[in-house]
């Protein structure tokens, strides 16, 4: 069993308790529009993790973010980019998932050698993330959450950031086609938006 979080058990619930996603989660999103709840500005968790709405969207070959008084910036180029999904780390650091070339990537701020790192994931579907619990309250014990489904055989998967999204663990056996989006919902609880 991991560290405390969110997934207590590493597994679902026994009995779903489906609710409504809260903040810029329960916003539509597309495989190239995403949102989410952050900061006041990038490199700024002064003011907590729930302060303004946060978008990422993928505009020819940049991933742009913004918010509401914040200059739009370009957080990655590249060609071949078909899906992403962006959250921030406790520090307010982008944290993105994406998909390239029918490659699986994330782009996140690795603590050992304390700078930013793109790793890719062989054999995994639409990777999609979040920082599990933003309250200031749960600064200690939240963690990012990479989920997504394994090929293979259709799994609900995940990995998370305390292990340097090393561990594979399922969630779910599926099989299952896809994943639309991962997210706190107004019940206090991960959740997780299959594609049916």
């Amino acid at each position: 069993m991991g560290a405390p979080g969110v997934i207590p058990g590493n597994s679902l619930s026994v009995v779903p308790t489906p609710s409504t996603f809260s903040g810029a989660r329960g916003l539509p999103v597309t495989k190239t529009v995403d949102y989410e709840d952050g900061g006041v500005a990038i490199q700024d968790p002064s003011q907590g993790l729930l302060v303004k709405r946060w978008r990422a969207q993928l505009v020819e070959l940049d991933v742009i973010v913004d918010a509401d008084g914040v200059e739009p910036f370009v957080l990655i180029s590249g060609a071949g980019i078909t899906e992403i999904s962006l959250t921030f780390d406790q520090n307010m650091r982008p944290t993105l998932a994406y998909v390239q070339e029918g490659v699986s990537k994330l782009r996140w701020f690795d603590s050992l050698p304390g700078q930013v790192v793109t790793t890719s994931y062989a054999g995994i579907r639409t990777p999609r993330i979040t920082l599990d619990d933003k309250r200031y309250t749960q600064t200690s014990s939240s963690d990012i959450i990479l989920a997504y489904i394994r090929i293979s055989d259709g799994a609900l998967c995940f990995r998370q950031q305390r292990e340097r999204f090393e561990t594979e663990r399922v969630l779910s056996a599926g099989p299952h086609k896809g994943l639309i989006k991962i997210g706190f919902s107004r019940k206090l609880q991960l959740q997780f938006l299959l594609e049916v």
